[in-house]
């Protein structure tokens, strides 16, 4: 008998489509939402190319495609010189039936692509993030079903970017969609220095009127970066400070590298740049740009100007006003930053004395006492020759020896961190756990009315210099002891949490006021309790020291339930045993 199989019916055009908006949605990562676009998107339209565009501030990243020929995956475009940036700036799709008809392309980059039609939906969760983008090899006017295809696809896309945000699923994957904001924290502060020139947005209006061009700016030009400072922008050419382009699509990569001045009336009528991609990509015809170098010779960046109609600015006049603009611009940030240096070294000076004060103010109060103690102890035995006493004022002494030891080891310890290079941490592998619960022994042995509740993580390997570990902790818990009231056992955890080592010292008590908390870990920093004041207060700015040679923090909270310090620090188990010195 002949076997009969059960068929599935052949799926719909619609069963495809939601196949393929469900696939998408439940992506949980950006890679798995890239490569659920990438794998889906060609066959339901039937293009012959499908692109994936990421938005980075004003640029757009061509990241993923299928295509039946090569498009422009890996390369970067300005977001007011693509189609895409058109529809994320736009937040609405673009059908381009025919490119060779539509200004809104940028034909020297479709030469050599198969591409003669596409459109390009935007994927915009709140703010457009990215875009879609189906190609054609002919002319093609795409169907309202093939359109309601993409938008569907992009909607779901930003669906799931808004899931992988909220459940803070993070990459480092080169296809990461990010939320349009700029990365630029090495030069942010050169961003901030000509935005609070006043003389900046003045000196850019005498540009704009003696040039009469549409946009001037002063830019920020690194080997790999191009980042517009201060920028006045009649013509409305799209960029504020901050923004960012791509450093090779512009002219000012070059001045970086030859320093000097390019200036051009009509890019269609020059013979050096008719066929350069720099006024082509940006639809420029006039242009000036002028180096700005500091006095010691480094490359700073650019002042420009630019326009899409022609102008006369190529005259001896507008070039030399530019040049003393660029001039005026490099002088201004040096004494900016030589002002900024001043006030930086005034305050360390002040700070050093300070310190010095505060330093022989404390150490001379704190050393009197056991110099005392040794001085009486030493007279007596002196009078009285060896007595049945004598064990005792011995041992008296010898605890004052240890506390001027002490006294002395935190001041070397302030030394090192404050004035000289920074704490010496020699790391070495070993359980943290036992050397918490070491300390917690020998407080307890001294402190035998108090009571203590631990709960540790252990073993808890770490590679770290377990002899600072001690001392911070015998700082932290020696704090409670001494500010906690002993109604209530000083709390001591410590747990690992993802790449990450947590530590807490909590007690009861009065809350520390919440302007003192900022205090707390200058030296000096004396509180008060009922036992009284003891030592030279350099107890928690040596513990933070120490968290901080080990790339960690110690963070405080408190209210009137209790206080807390909590030590949290890299969990860092395999590296090798070394000596390493913290500036701090």
């Amino acid at each position: 008998m002949a076997s009969q199989f059960l068929r599935h019916p052949t799926p719909t055009p619609l069963a495809r489509v939601m196949d393929a908006v469900s696939a998408i949605s439940r992506a949980r990562t950006v890679e798995s939402l890239v490569e659920s676009i990438r794998a889906t998107a060609r066959n339901l339209i039937g293009c012959e190319g499908i692109a994936i565009i990421r938005r980075d501030g004003e640029v757009c990243h061509y990241i993923e495609e299928d295509a039946i020929g090569a498009l422009w995956k890996g390369q970067s475009f300005p977001a007011v010189a693509c189609v895409s940036g058109w529809a994320m700036i736009h937040r609405q799709t673009v059908v381009i039936p025919d490119i060779a008809r539509d200004d809104r392309i940028p034909y020297e980059l479709y030469q050599g692509t198969f591409v003669r039609a596409l459109m390009m939906a935007p994927i915009e969760p709140g703010q457009p993030v990215g875009a879609i983008g189906a190609y054609w090899a002919q002319p093609y006017a795409p169907s309202g079903w093939e359109i309601d295809i993409l938008e569907a696809l992009a909607r779901a896309a930003a669906t799931a970017y808004e899931t992988i945000q909220l459940l803070s699923v993070k990459t480092a994957s080169a296809h990461h969609l990010p939320t349009g904001s700029l990365s630029v924290d090495s030069l942010a502060k050169d961003v901030e220095r000509i935005h609070d020139m006043d003389v900046i947005p003045k000196m850019l209006d005498v540009v704009v009127r003696m040039t009469g061009m549409g946009f001037a700016a002063v830019a920020r030009v690194t080997e790999d970066r191009w980042i517009a400072c201060q920028v006045l922008d009649p013509v409305g050419f799209g960029l504020k400070p901050g923004s960012e382009l791509p450093i090779e699509s512009t002219l000012c990569n070059e001045i970086r590298s030859h320093r000097q001045v390019v200036v051009f009336e009509d890019a269609t009528q020059d013979p050096i740049y008719r066929d350069h991609h720099t006024p082509r990509i940006y639809g420029l015809r006039s242009y000036i740009s002028v180096p700005i170098i500091l006095a010691n010779g480094q490359f700073w960046g650019t002042l420009c100007a630019i326009d899409p109609s022609p102008a006369k600015v190529n005259t001896v006049a507008i070039v030399e006003a530019f040049k003393i603009f660029a001039q005026l611009i490099a002088h201004q940030l040096e004494a900016t930053e030589e002002l900024a240096a001043t006030a930086a070294a005034l305050r360390h000076e002040q700070e050093l004395a300070e310190l010095r004060e505060q330093f022989i103010a404390v150490l001379g109060h704190d050393l009197r006492n056991p110099i005392a103690a040794l001085q009486a102890g030493t007279k007596r035995l002196l009078r009285d020759g060896w007595t049945d006493r004598s064990p005792v004022v011995l041992q008296l002494m010898q605890a004052s020896t240890a506390r001027m030891t002490n006294l002395v080891e935190n001041i070397m310890d302030l030394a090192r961190a404050r004035l000289g290079e920074g704490l010496t941490i020699v790391r070495a592998h070993g359980d943290v756990a036992a050397t918490l619960l070491h300390i917690v022994d020998e407080l307890q042995v001294a402190h035998p009315e108090r009571e203590f509740s631990v709960q540790i993580d252990k073993p808890t390997y770490l590679s770290a210099d377990h002899a600072r570990l001690a001392q911070l902790f015998s700082n932290l818990i020696g704090n409670a002891l001494t500010h906690g009231t002993d109604k209530a056992p000083v709390r001591i955890s410590g747990t690992i949490t993802g790449n990450n080592i947590e530590f807490s010292v909590a007690n009861a008590g009065d809350p520390i006021p919440a302007e003192l908390i900022e205090k707390l870990f200058l030296p000096f920093q004396r509180g008060s309790s009922q036992q009284g004041s003891r030592g030279l207060g350099l107890g928690l700015f040596i513990a933070s020291h120490i968290a901080k040679a080990h790339g960690g923090h110690i963070h405080v909270t408190s209210d009137e339930n209790e206080t807390c310090f909590t030590l949290r620090m890299p969990h860092i188990v395999h590296l090798e045993a070394s000596k390493v010195v913290q500036n701090a």
